[in-house]
């Protein structure tokens, strides 16, 4: 009997062993506790990650949701998450993800490997189950992966051809509750599940959750208490207990609760910058300039325009051109960035190591003469008042907006006004709330925009901009994504829009780095020759923080800014 017990103790000590959480050992020293402010000018619109589509979603989106990996300090997907390890298979064709083994959702509930297979074969790779759909998983034959469950921990995905941007794709696309979230996806409310009335619904694997949105007041996060990370020290993370986004109606209003104390982190505009400065040492601030921001803000043109003579004019591109040209960019730098940003004439960011400095040679300098020989070669005059007309003789006007309380995107709109209107062009800009604006975007419904992405070293992550197919191909969207506004009659794709499309598919399986590295080159110079859209400047990526407060990452740059790794955030007592 006494061997018996022995045997059944053994057989539970080893059971106890064999679920001990595979939890992440953080390198990190914090103290625990304390509650983080920061500040947004918009509340999220939506809480369900693959129907958000604005960066007031998806900042509070990352809090809660999780992934395979995450990227380092240098925007690259070596962070293991959800998942421990991953590797290709000989060919290149498959990869494996590893789960973390015995850890848990928010609620309690056993994370498996179910729920990774869950969230691909049901929405992630589903047409019609996401806002954006499935197509940056797509590889060069236009082929979705094929996924697998190879055993209890083990996940793998193939493709017809090695596809290293689904690779990536897959790794950062957040993974789904399967107990949470099954009944939704088979009755076919999914787009409608977790919105921001339903914060009792959400279940994460991320560091914090959302539990309260009073709208236009503040969000409030608290800490996951089952969050799969821990420091050195074996204390579990995150170390802060509260994170509290203070919505406020604008930047200015952010720059003066930051001053008050009321905010604890804030990204200063370059307008602003010296002012922080200045103070930095009295407050007790630590305040940084990095190199140019992965972002940029441009300027959009609505080709699919309900109105058939604005659609000529904005597709020509010697009218784009002229906007390239009219658009004095160093003023706006001098002025408003106080220097501390770089004119930008293409989709990527000096920052990322795929620039392409040919793009230079274009030339695209401030000059009112160029813009009027371009709006010439695109076949416009001027009325002896010095109206501009197109070749049928009707004068030139739109409308623009922007987000407003964006005093960048502002000055910008109010410089296309004053430059177009010396050309005898007539803009009507009046900025809007950030949702409604994202709205018409997407309808689409609009003449011309002044928006922005948040961009990321690799160009790759912009595949739903610039393919043909892609959800927010905003200015010329295609028939298949926007049937009830874009007929057949009405749509036009021309020859180098095709191939910067066929760029973006291609890059997929491109394993050689300097092969992958030409295709974005090449697509780089497409878009400073055709201008599809007319990009400004970047700002330097600048920061302000209280002294108190304790970064994860000490020197943050465009690829990882101040809340890259907010697990390991933590803030000393006031």
């Amino acid at each position: 009997m006494k061997k018996v017990l022995l045997v059944l103790f053994a057989v539970l000590i080893a059971a106890l062993v064999i679920a001990e959480p595979e939890y992440a050992v953080e390198d990190y020293n914090g103290v625990p506790g304390g509650t983080l402010f920061l500040g947004t000018t918009s509340g999220p619109k939506t809480l369900n990650p693959y129907w958000a589509q604005e960066t007031s979603s998806t900042d509070i989106i990352g809090w809660y949701s999780d992934s395979l990996f995450r990227a380092d300090n240098k925007g690259m997907p070596n962070v293991p998450a959800l998942a421990t390890k991953w590797w290709f298979s000989e060919d290149g064709k498959t990869v494996y993800f590893q789960i973390r083994k015995d850890v848990k959702w928010s609620d309690g509930e056993p994370f498996t490997v179910d729920d990774v297979y869950f969230t691909f074969t049901k929405v992630a790779l589903v047409d019609g189950m996401t806002a954006n759909g499935p197509g940056g998983a797509m590889d060069a034959n236009d082929q979705l992966p094929t996924v697998e469950i190879v055993d209890d921990y083990t996940i793998s995905f193939t493709w017809s051809v090695p596809n290293v941007w689904g690779f990536k794709w897959v790794g950062y696309s957040d993974i789904l509750p399967k107990h949470a979230l099954e009944e939704a996806v088979d009755n076919g409310t999914f787009s409608e599940t977790w919105t921001v009335a339903d914060l009792d619904k959400i279940v994460g694997m991320g560091p914090f959750l959302p539990v309260e949105y009073t709208e236009g007041v503040r969000v409030v996060l608290e800490r996951n208490p089952n969050y799969y990370r821990v420091d050195k020290n074996g204390n579990k993370l995150p170390y802060l207990d509260k994170i509290v986004y203070l919505i406020v109606p604008d930047l200015n209003t952010e720059l003066l609760k930051f001053e008050a104390g009321e905010i604890d982190i804030y990204g200063p505009t370059a307008e602003n910058f010296p002012r922080i400065a200045e103070q930095a040492e009295e407050k007790g601030w630590t305040v940084g300039v990095g190199g140019p921001a992965l972002g940029s803000n441009f300027i959009a043109f609505n080709w699919v325009n309900k109105d058939p003579v604005k659609r000529e004019w904005f597709r020509n591109d010697h009218f784009r051109r002229a906007f390239v040209y009219m658009l004095d960019r160093q003023s706006i730098i001098d002025t408003l960035y106080n220097g501390l940003g770089s004119p930008l004439y293409g989709p990527v960011s000096p920052s990322s190591g795929f620039y392409n400095p040919e793009i230079e040679k274009f030339g695209y300098k401030y000059s009112i003469v160029r813009a009027r020989l371009e709006l010439k070669k695109a076949g416009f005059s001027w009325n002896p008042d010095g109206t501009c007309v197109d070749k049928d003789g009707n004068p030139v006007e739109f409308d623009l907006t922007t987000n407003v309380g964006n005093n960048v995107r502002e000055a910008i709109g109010n410089k296309v006004v004053d430059a177009a209107k010396k050309l005898g062009i007539k803009v009507n800009f009046t900025p809007m709330q950030f949702n409604s604006l994202v709205q018409k975007l997407l309808g689409p419904d609009y003449d011309a925009v002044i928006i922005g992405l948040t961009g990321s070293v690799d160009p790759g992550s912009g595949w739903n901009v610039w393919r043909l197919d892609g959800g927010l191909h905003f200015w010329n969207y295609s028939p298949e994504l926007r049937p009830d506004t874009v007929t057949e009659d009405i749509w036009y794709a021309p020859d180098w829009e095709k191939r910067v499309d066929e760029i973006f598919r291609l890059q997929t399986s491109a394993v050689d780095p300097q092969e992958r590295y030409n295709l974005f080159a090449e697509f780089q110079m497409i878009c400073a020759e055709h201008q599809p859209l007319i990009y400004t400047m970047n700002q330097n990526y600048l920061y302000a923080h209280k002294k108190i407060i304790h970064l994860a990452n000490p020197e943050p740059n465009p690829a990882a800014g101040t809340l890259w790794k907010g697990w390991a955030i933590w803030k000393e007592a006031e």
